[in-house]
């Protein structure tokens, strides 16, 4: 459970949890769960939310009001529209992670608390209204004592232990919900619970963000184009997070129409997705939730922020998607089949000839498309939907790939109507694929290989005398299961006797060869007698062989 202790749930909160499902029109829901306790008692009040919403648009309202951990939660669910589906997926990406600042004093609170000093012994100066304030933490713009100007994020007070006795009882709802409807079990709704909670235990501590903006530092520090805020490590803790203050207009703004003298909007497109398929292609690391109003913009250049949700892919995990995403934009149905099969994602139980036919109308919706048409990240997450439908089981990974490309593209869209994907994707591969043919590359994996030869010869031999002393103690047990051995076993021995019996006619023959020319008193006709005698037990047998095979031939 990590930080994350099982301790009794508050009766308090599961009740309050309850009249607030009834309140948003979900009372059935409630009970099909098994939250019925207190239920009754709650007066069947008559609201026009039902219709005036449909049942997602509750759903992120109800989390809104039942506070930061279910809006975290619906945040992270937007990502995997394989276990929600498309439509909530969508609903929920719209949760506004905006809330009522806390006070100054208790920002200087966690200060004293995580550094043992005042906030003025730390910083030049500190602003005292936050620039922004969201469920875990709010930003304040400071400076610091050498004169840069910098972004604090501070952790909420007690947001931990708030959190703590939500995920418990979200634990305790997954579990009854289960065990109460088999029929909830397709939701999976413990592994949503166990996935949202490791996620937070990591955006809960800020170190984990700090080492993130490092790592794009160093992916992006060639890069005129692209802006990633310094990380202040000496000025920050698990609770305080201290990074250089990203300037500019947030690109959501831009988005609706907010005018900004001398952009070029076409070309913040094309920086924005270029630098998408830049971590993507090239390291495998790169950022989940790049929505609009993480991006900000100034001069044509582009700044990312809010580096708490990251996704990971190695390197043989890009190869696979890179050649399938290929295989989307040629929609070749043959070769997504044969892609999905080498990632290992079809199984024994999948009907392949039913996923072909699926996967050929989803293409049917993209042929004699113009390349501007399509849009990638949609191409893909539909191709993941319809995955989930067959029961293939899909890894995290790659549904947070595919939402972050939904939200980049669609960003970059909305900045140009003629902007393709597809156009930067192709030129970035062929331009990875030329690198990794590059000396400097081949050097590399050579060296790789050959740490991994000094490897196996190290490991090799030990793992070869552990195997044989298993054997010598007579601990290796081998079960066999067979189906018709015992004919095997017969046709075996039938073949075994004729060998037998061939073996003894060339010896016959030998033998009596050689006893043509021995010296021998008794004859027939001239010729020694024991050489006839082994010439006729060899016709014989002879004869015997080929009755036998003649046989066998005509059966």
């Amino acid at each position: 459970m990590g930080v994350f202790k099982k301790e009794k749930i508050s009766a308090n909160r599961i009740a309050l949890i309850v009249q607030t499902l009834v309140k948003y029109g979900f009372r059935s829901a409630a009970q099909k769960i098994g939250l019925k306790r207190g239920i009754s008692f709650i007066p069947k009040i008559r609201n026009n939310m039902a219709t005036r919403y449909d049942s997602h648009q509750r759903t992120k309202l109800l989390l809104e009001d039942l506070g930061p951990t279910f809006v975290k939660l619906g945040q992270i669910l937007s990502t995997r529209p394989d276990l929600i589906g498309e439509e909530l997926s969508t609903e929920l990406a719209k949760l506004q992670d905006s809330v009522e600042p806390f006070s100054y004093q208790e920002v200087e609170k966690v200060f004293k608390e995580e550094f043992g000093k005042p906030i003025n012994s730390v910083f030049k100066s500190f602003e005292e209204v936050p620039v922004a304030s969201a469920s875990l933490a709010q930003v304040h713009k400071a400076v610091t004592k050498e004169g840069k100007l910098v972004a604090v994020k501070v952790q909420r007070p007690n947001i931990e232990e708030i959190i703590h006795q939500d995920i418990q009882i979200m634990h305790y709802i997954a579990k009854l919900a289960e065990s109460r409807n088999s029929n909830l079990k397709k939701f999976k709704s413990p592994e949503i619970v166990e996935e949202f909670q490791r996620s937070l235990q990591k955006e809960l501590n800020f170190k984990y963000e700090g080492q993130n903006i490092l790592r794009f530092k160093e992916i992006f520090k060639d890069d005129p184009n692209i802006v990633i805020p310094e990380y202040f490590e000496e000025l920050s803790s698990s609770k305080i997070l201290t990074m250089g203050f990203v300037s500019g207009t947030p690109l959501s703004e831009i988005i609706a129409g907010k005018t900004i003298e001398g952009i070029d909007k076409p070309l913040i497109a094309k920086i924005c997705v270029h630098a998408y398929f830049k971590q993507l292609l090239e390291h495998g690391f790169f950022h989940a939730d790049l929505h609009p109003g993480n991006i900000f913009v100034e001069k044509n250049k582009v700044g990312f922020v809010d580096f708490g949700m990251i996704g990971w892919l190695e390197q043989t995990q890009i190869d696979e998607l890179s050649r399938l995403f290929l295989n989307l934009i040629e929609c070749d149905v043959s070769n997504i089949i044969i892609q999905l099969n080498d990632m290992d994602l079809l199984t024994d139980g999948i009907d392949v000839a039913s996923l072909r036919e699926d996967i050929s109308d989803l293409m049917e919706t993209y042929y004699g498309l113009d390349m501007k048409s399509v849009n990638l990240g949609k191409s893909a997450t539909e191709l993941m939907l319809l995955l989930t439908k067959h029961k293939i089981r899909i890894p995290k990974e790659y549904t947070m790939l595919s939402r972050s490309l939904l939200l980049v593209e669609s960003s970059a869209k909305a900045l140009d109507p003629n902007f393709s994907a597809v156009d930067i994707f192709k030129p970035d591969l062929i331009s990875l694929a030329a690198k990794k043919f590059s000396p400097k590359e081949i050097i590399k994996k050579i060296k790789k290989q050959v740490f991994d030869i000094d490897s196996l010869s190290r490991t090799f031999p030990k793992s070869i005398r552990n195997i044989l002393r298993v054997i010598e103690r007579g601990k290796i047990k081998l079960e066999f299961e067979h189906k018709n051995l015992d004919i095997f076993a017969e046709k075996l021995d039938q073949i075994m006797n004729r060998l037998v019996v061939a073996i003894i006619l060339a010896a016959i023959i030998v033998g009596s060869s050689i006893a043509m020319v021995a010296s021998n008193n008794l004859q027939i006709y001239g010729l020694p007698t024991l050489s006839v005698l082994g010439f006729f037990a060899a016709f014989v047998l002879g004869f015997i062989l080929v009755v036998l095979s003649l046989r066998k031939i005509v059966r």
